[in-house]
């Protein structure tokens, strides 16, 4: 009962704390009534609009759309990043949910495998729905049903250190293999800051998260492997998963890599000059200007490439989007279609890319020459071509996340053997994903 009492107060303190709405144009509200149409509310639960670096773009977006629909004021309710899944839920639980939530893909399966929210196919309409770039729109899928819709998508791409490259007699060029990318970690790991602090050579979160579990498929699926057999059935005990878990433990025995860290922490230290090479989506960019206190003039610290080629001979990625739902309990759910669709037309999308670097999940839009600007967007763009699915999404998958990221900390910090732990993953995912 104290449990249940405490999801009600949170979920009565996080309706009050609203981190900003969309404000309306003079004169709009005498428009609305005009037109005889009736006030509408919708309530966009996001971590993006109580973050900086994105909290501009998004509001623009909302006073846009109010500018379109003067009837309609976009409220959004602003959670972090690492609660925004439990306490929608608590909302929704307590008969508070928002019309619109931002999801990740980590976590997204929990979400499409509960009742509050709606599939969105009718909603948004064949042509919108075909016009989804078939990786994403799979990655966001359930049950044959379109679940959410992806936003802000991204690769996962190769960050480097120009200057710790240099310092440590490296070409200024990014490794091509998996092979050149160690052996440029363990030279940039024998380097010490002018502080006398260390340095990691290649950065690998590593923490007992589901992102991290996410992110771990990217060395997984680089060498040979799979969580997934072609029959839709678990099978990681593979030379190959185990050849993975080793590349963990190599990065984790040489201390190549920090122990237990989570991205952020890898893109402190990449902003500090801690760590020559890591792996990380667009976002990235904007997080090095601000933590290395130099701004724009740290882009010339840093570099972006293609993840290098493990045993494929080709750059193997993993994408990822923040995804939009729908509540079912949304009384306004057109509408809130309405504003999914708005946020990744091509202004608003183009909006959100010039001043995020975020990319466009639709066909129709990828192709256009505002997302390949910058020798930045040039290479999130190629590595695009070289994404590769994730696992199907069922009930289990976000604790399938989980298990794997328990398994690299088995082989990093317990170091077990990777045979073992191949074994031991096996055996979990198989209860985890059915």
């Amino acid at each position: 009962m104290r449990k249940q009492a405490g999801y009600a107060l949170a979920a009565v303190l996080l309706a009050g704390s609203l981190a900003g709405c969309s404000k309306a144009p003079e004169g709009n509200e005498e428009a609305a009534k005009a037109a005889g149409d009736q006030p509408i509310t919708l309530k966009f639960a996001s971590w993006s609009i109580s973050e900086a670096a994105t909290k501009d773009a998004l509001e623009q977006m909302a006073d846009a759309f109010h500018k379109k629909h003067p009837n309609v004021t976009i409220q959004f309710v602003g959670i972090p990043f690492g609660d925004i899944k439990q306490q929608t839920f608590v909302m929704a639980s307590s008969g508070n949910a928002p019309d619109i939530m931002q999801t990740f893909p980590s976590w997204f399966s929990t979400y499409a495998a509960s009742d509050i929210i709606v599939p969105v196919d009718d909603l948004l309409g064949k042509d919108y729905v075909n016009d989804i770039l078939p990786s994403f729109k799979e990655d966001f899928s359930y049950q044959g049903k379109l679940m959410g819709v992806p936003w802000a998508p991204t690769p996962y791409i190769l960050y480097y250190n120009k200057e710790l490259f240099k310092k440590a007699g490296l070409p200024e060029t990014p490794p091509k293999t998996y092979e050149e990318m160690m052996e440029a970690a363990r030279k940039i790991a024998k380097l010490k800051t002018d502080a006398g602090e260390k340095v990691y050579g290649l950065g690998e979160a590593t923490d007992k998260l589901a992102i991290n579990g996410m992110i771990a498929l990217k060395n997984i699926y680089s060498f040979g492997g799979s969580v997934l057999d072609k029959n839709g059935k678990v099978n990681v005990n593979t030379p190959e998963v185990i050849e993975a878990l080793k590349h963990y433990q190599t990065l984790a025995n040489e201390e190549l890599t920090p122990q237990g860290a989570k991205l952020k922490d890898l893109r402190s230290l990449f902003s500090l000059g801690q760590l020559g090479m890591y792996v990380d989506g667009y976002y990235g960019k904007a997080v090095f200007r601000n933590l290395s206190g130099k701004g724009e003039a740290f882009d010339k610290v840093w570099g972006a490439a293609l993840i290098p080629a493990g045993k494929s001979g080709k750059s193997v990625s993993i994408g990822e989007a923040h995804g939009l739902v729908i509540s079912s309990a949304s009384k306004n759910k057109e509408m809130a279609a309405e504003f999914v669709k708005f946020l990744t037309d091509k202004d608003m999308i183009t909006l959100y890319h010039k001043q995020s670097d975020v990319l466009t999940a639709r066909q129709s839009l990828s192709s256009l020459p505002e997302f390949t600007t910058t020798e930045f967007d040039k290479v999130l763009m190629e590595q695009f071509k070289y994404v590769q699915p994730l696992p199907q999404n069922t009930p289990g998958l976000e604790q399938a996340y989980l298990d794997i990221a328990e398994a690299l900390q088995k082989v990093t910090v317990a170091k077990q053997d990777p045979a073992k732990v191949a074994a031991e993953l096996d055996a979990k995912l198989k209860q985890s994903i059915k």
